[in-house]
């Protein structure tokens, strides 16, 4: 039931229609309900790992909460991390794993049978994952108390706006607003409204017609065989960097406004990242809610524990923390090389941050803002590197790949003409998102001038009108 199909739309309608004259404790129950429904409609079978993660995490918390044991506390946690990332990595690692020991063995001489299973990937396993560990954890950490309502947690893991793809909520965050009754303001509903839209055109006239240019010009088992060239790579990493952003931050935009409608506040995803002017600040605009969750629940833990007598080196840890989130966006290794490369960009910035500093201050006038656009295109252009690792299915398209942007490089005609084109189609993305980059407060937006405010909305919806795909995808990060 992806968000921009009729059969959404009806369903929606009718839980918001329904939601509207129930009470807080009622409106929960409906949409734990809805959220089990939504979710049922991809395979009903995934309920079942939903719902032992739920209970898992509800009665481990419940313990922590009742045992002032240290013993019996870390017992309850392991049990949570256990269970979860158990489930987690069976259906999404096993295979990986399997695939590559018995390759690693065939090169020293031997052989070993591998599973000939077909394991399906339960659509939104590691958002909710995380979701739920953030919970069990803060018991564990004394950060917050433990739910004693079953239902209202049981919400809290499958609330279905942001289930399938995020942002991944904290429990000290989302919980209070599940156990409070909500109140729907006249802002609340136009921001909310205005980001479903924004979402919906990010989606269908942005992300999904790249996506269909992508598929006539950058299919990745054969771009690189037979004429291509570098350009025509570069070309298609600026495509695939603008859909994946566009795809991914239009689920959570579609989610944040879902649920502004129905009085609750998500967090925010990604707030600009295409104008950032270096990989740190990337990473601070780049979906926020999973980069926070692994700073504090993964980097901290692990950059305060000592192996013999020392720390781990930081520099060290940022690279091994990003293996970490390539391999949570896939078990493949092109996405471990791409987490493994925006860890060694991070840390050699780390390196250079301070010798950099004193530049971004000097001089007045033109200077500060011709040193920020080179930053701005450099990283960017650092960042669709990184989207053909992410994009890559194979070590081989990779180094084939690299080899023809770097040493074969050339841009002809044609291949500016469709470049131009792509540029335009992100065009309004690109506007809006430098608007609000300079202005990051929402609420700006409905104090512009109602020319311009009704001028926006209708160049965007005759674009979707008119130019919108025609055949509705899913959201990119579903696989993930």
């Amino acid at each position: 039931m992806n968000f921009h199909t009729w059969t959404f739309a009806v369903f929606f309608l009718i839980v918001y229609a329904i939601y509207s004259f129930l009470r807080c404790k009622w409106q929960n129950r409906l949409l734990l309900a809805a959220s089990y429904l939504f979710y049922g409609f991809w395979d009903w079978r995934f309920l079942f790992l939903l719902l032992t993660s739920t209970i898992t995490d509800y009665f481990c918390g419940r313990a922590m909460g009742a045992s002032q044991s240290p013993k019996t506390r870390k017992r309850c946690l392991y049990l949570s991390l256990a269970v979860n990332l158990g489930l987690l990595g069976f259906f999404k690692y096993f295979l990986f794993l399997c695939d590559n020991i018995a390759g690693l063995l065939s090169f020293f001489g031997m052989t070993i049978p591998t599973p000939q299973w077909s394991i399906i990937l339960p659509i939104g396993i590691s958002f909710y994952t995380f979701q739920t560990l953030s919970y069990t954890i803060d018991v564990y950490r004394s950060q917050i108390k433990p739910v004693r309502n079953f239902w209202d947690y049981a919400l809290f893991v499958s609330f279905f706006p942001q289930l399938l793809a995020g942002p991944i909520e904290r429990a000290r965050s989302l919980l209070p607003q599940i156990q409070s009754p909500r109140t729907v303001t006249p802002q609340g509903l136009s921001e909310g409204f205005f980001l479903i839209y924004w979402g919906f055109f990010k989606k269908i006239f942005i992300a999904d017609n790249l996506g269909a240019f992508l598929h006539l010009y950058g299919n990745p088992g054969l771009l690189g065989q037979g004429g291509a060239d570098g350009g025509m790579i570069l070309i298609t990493g600026y495509a695939f960097l603008f859909q994946l952003y566009c795809d991914f931050s239009a689920y959570s935009d579609i989610a944040r406004g879902l649920a502004m409608v129905m009085g609750f506040e998500l967090m925010e995803n990604f707030k600009s990242p295409l104008f950032a002017s270096n990989i740190q600040e990337v990473w601070a605009r780049w979906h926020i809610s999973l980069t926070t969750w692994i700073r504090d629940y993964v980097y901290y833990p692990m950059a305060l524990k000592r192996f013999g007598k020392k720390h781990i080196n930081d520099k060290a840890l940022i690279v091994i923390v990003f293996l970490i989130i390539g391999l949570w966006h896939g078990a493949s290794w092109n996405f471990v090389l791409w987490g493994g490369f925006h860890g060694a960009l991070l840390a050699a910035y780390a390196m250079l941050k301070p010798k950099l500093a004193p530049l971004r201050r000097r001089g007045d006038g033109w200077t500060p803002a011709v040193y920020r656009a080179i930053s701005v295109f450099i990283t960017f252009h650092l960042a669709v590197l990184g989207a053909l690792l992410f994009r890559a299915e194979n070590a081989h398209q990779i180094l084939l790949w690299s080899s023809q942007l770097f040493w074969g490089f050339s841009m002809t005609w044609n291949q500016a003409a469709l470049l131009g084109k792509i540029l335009l189609a992100a065009s309004p993305m690109l506007i809006y998102d430098l608007f609000w980059y300079c202005k990051p407060d929402f609420s700006r937006l409905m104090q512009t001038p109602a020319v311009l405010r009704y001028a926006f909305l209708y160049i965007t919806f005759y674009l979707v009108v008119v130019y919108g795909s025609q055949a509705p995808t899913t959201y990119i990060y579903f696989q993930f």
